[in-house]
């Protein structure tokens, strides 16, 4: 298991963790419609991932961004101002004016990859 360096309870970043990845599930499911259609807008709204139950924010990006913040299963993209990077759960790695990119550390880290619905791919590709 990670360390959690500013000691948040690792239960609060779990369940923190457990939420972004709920909405990262979302933004997978709008990509897939966008390939499956075959539309090609200049950008997509994609569903803010910041832990916040009640956040009902898009954030628009270009299907490139949205590739790179997905490069790292740990990583997520949420509206500027929605990051949550207190306790040791997390830090910004990117930060424009439409969007900010935060990565998961510690417990967070962990539950992150976890729950990364890409990682499965990339297992079944290894193997």
């Amino acid at each position: 298991m990670a360390s959690n360096p500013d000691n948040m309870d690792p239960e609060l970043a779990r369940r923190i963790a457990e939420n972004e990845a709920r909405f990262r599930v979302v933004n997978e499911k709008i990509e897939a419609a966008r390939l499956r259609l075959q539309a090609d807008p200049i950008t997509l709204p994609f569903v803010c991932e910041c832990g916040r139950l009640e956040c009902l924010q898009t954030v628009r990006l270009t299907i490139a961004e949205y590739e790179s913040v997905r490069s790292d299963g740990t990583c997520f993209v949420c509206v500027p101002g929605h990051e949550i990077t207190v306790g040791g759960v997390g830090r910004v790695v990117q930060d424009t004016r439409s969007y900010v990119v935060v990565q998961k550390i510690g417990v967070a880290g962990d539950v992150a990859e976890q729950h990364d619905p890409r990682a499965d791919e990339a297992t079944e590709q290894a193997g």
